[in-house]
């Protein structure tokens, strides 16, 4: 097993780095708005650093593969694992509290996954290319209209974001819809304008070759708008594993990299 380090990066005047030591490859990773890093590794340890380099870490092998962290809110952290449809809530010392079974009561083929505002789950169901929101008990409450062509191939699920706002996810087509909160299509952007890793009030940051974009406002108009694009400044080498506010975690060369910006 390969050995990666967590370097972290803060680019303030007389802020040191920290190394903290992580065994295996990532297979997911998020941060949350306090700038804890949370990692599910290559042997499905969850794993979480604060500030203070504490580390806490838990087995979550038994439940799955395919794994997404979303650790939108640091006192509730969710893991989805795509191959078994199972939602895994827990508290912020990573202790299970809640583990809800997707598939089994839903015939969904989930392309995507994320927290909902309001405290629900989000899942891009494939099969019918819909987007449906999921109550704690996994009982649909809210499904939009078909909203692209239905994909053909298995895909690793992509992380959907909501900030009461603007909702976004990624199409079969690997396109980016953005939607409003009564799940009106706001825009569709091609793939080439890159990857939308965070939301900032109505407007989206799009990751696109080591570069950070900042969209137009998106408003609720139900309108098709064009994505015109400015750069927001901040240039991430490697591979971009989560972005919230600011700070970013990446991975380059062996190691995993937290930056301040």
């Amino acid at each position: 097993m390969n050995v990666l380090t967590l370097y972290a990066y803060c680019f303030l005047q007389s802020t040191p780095s920290d190394t903290l030591p992580f065994s295996g490859r990532v297979a997911a990773a998020d941060i949350d708005v306090k700038g804890t890093v949370y990692v599910v590794d290559s042997a499905y340890r969850f794993c979480k650093w604060d500030h203070q380099k504490n580390s806490i870490c838990n087995s979550v092998a038994q439940y799955g593969e395919g794994v997404i962290v979303d650790a939108d809110n640091p006192m509730e952290p969710m893991l989805f694992f795509q191959n078994t449809g199972m939602l895994i809530i827990t508290d912020n010392q990573l202790n299970t509290t809640g583990s809800i079974s997707l598939l089994s009561q839903n015939n969904i083929k989930p392309g995507g996954f994320g927290r909902a505002n309001d405290g629900g789950v989000w899942i891009f169901d494939d099969n019918s290319s819909t987007l449906k929101k999921l109550d704690r008990s996994g009982m649909v409450v809210q499904e939009s209209m078909v909203l692209c062509a239905k994909g053909n191939k298995n895909r690793k699920a992509c992380n959907i974001l909501d900030n009461g706002r603007l909702i976004v996810i990624t199409t079969p087509q690997n396109t980016t819809l953005v939607l409003n909160m009564n799940l009106n299509v706001l825009a569709e952007l091609p793939e080439k304008d890159g990857r939308c890793v965070d939301l900032s009030a109505n407007r989206l940051l799009l990751f696109n070759q080591g570069e950070i974009w900042l969209t137009e406002p998106f408003e609720g108009s139900g309108k098709r708008r064009p994505a015109s694009r400015q750069k927001a400044g901040i240039y991430i080498g490697g591979a971009l594993l989560s972005l919230r506010g600011n700070k970013s975690l990446s991975e380059t060369s062996g190691v995993v990299i937290l930056q301040t910006h």
